[in-house]
């Protein structure tokens, strides 16, 4: 889990990393914690890479902007990122729920409270959809890995065929990215993507039926299957629904 502790209260901001530490360690689970002071340098690298699950945030950061504001401008990109509010502002807690805040903890923080919270938390990011992160020159985009049907290759790109994004809708959506398919295919889990032939990752999840060449998947879509991959695309169409019959 990856946790970012905004707190401009240096000894504050410690003991709230001690806690997490501590509690980490009795879970017997990893955290990745980054500290910071103000919301600024939160929000470039925040930007810039949005896989944060919990952002622990004062609300009175002294300066601009302040947590409830970050919260805000957070909000208007990000609904995924859980946000815990500690402050001792206890008036704060109604804009909270403007902002979908999880939890707020009054100061002094207690141990005891912020575990509990952090539980919660955990639970959630085991929910949480993986999506495929793709950098560019200008700009980073997230891309919901549950909706990637298959994969094309073309030399040094790749064609993404991914469900409707309306929905209901009948007709997938393409997009094209800037991944060679070696690369892409170390991007996603081995469990999930199978390359059923030189130029096609297939998602298993949205597999339907497996004839001698060819794999039909939703919507309609169909892609080949080379002869030399047809049985490990099997055994891994069985072993990724965890089944040894096909029903």
């Amino acid at each position: 889990m990856k946790i970012a502790i905004c707190e401009d209260n240096l000894v504050q901001q410690r003991n709230l990393k001690a806690m997490v530490e501590a509690w980490e360690l009795a879970r017997g689970g990893k955290v990745q914690i980054r500290l910071y002071q103000a919301g600024s340098p939160f929000l470039f690298d925040w930007s810039s890479r949005p896989d944060y699950d919990l952002l622990l945030l004062d609300v009175d950061l002294g300066t601009d902007p302040n947590g409830m504001e970050l919260a805000r401008q957070i909000r208007r990109k990000d609904d995924k990122i859980q946000i815990v509010f500690v402050t001792g502002l206890a008036e704060y807690a109604m804009e909270g729920y403007d902002v979908a805040a999880t939890h707020f903890l009054v100061k002094p923080v207690a141990a005891e409270k912020l575990w509990q919270v952090l539980d919660k938390v955990c639970a959630a990011a085991e929910k949480k959809e993986e999506y495929l992160l793709l950098t560019g020159e200008a700009e980073t985009e997230l891309i919901p890995v549950g909706r990637i049907l298959y994969a094309e290759a073309f030399s040094h790109v790749a064609d993404l065929y991914m469900e409707p994004g309306e929905p209901g809708g009948r007709q997938a959506q393409c997009r094209r990215v800037r991944l060679g398919m070696k690369e892409l295919e170390g991007k996603l889990s081995p469990s999930s993507f199978f390359r059923c032939h030189r130029s096609y990752l297939v998602h298993l999840a949205h597999v339907r039926k497996i004839s001698r060449n060819q794999a039909f998947l939703d919507h309609g879509l169909w892609v080949p299957v080379s002869r030399s991959r047809e049985k490990l695309f099997y055994q891994a169409f069985l072993a990724y629904h965890g089944s040894q019959e096909l029903c």
